[in-house]
């Protein structure tokens, strides 16, 4: 039992740091936030 504890701790660890370098990548992304946004999220035009 506690060799998978162990292993799905070691799995979760990986998976925050995937989760951590996608947050980091989109940031480093949309860097432009003085920007006014053209769309809404449902992609409909912003007047």
């Amino acid at each position: 039992m506690e060799k998978l504890l162990h292993e799905l701790l070691i799995e979760q660890r990986k998976t925050n740091q995937l989760l951590l370098l996608l947050i980091h990548a989109l940031n480093e992304e949309d860097d432009d936030s003085d920007e006014l946004p053209v769309t809404y999220l449902d992609g409909s035009p912003c007047p």
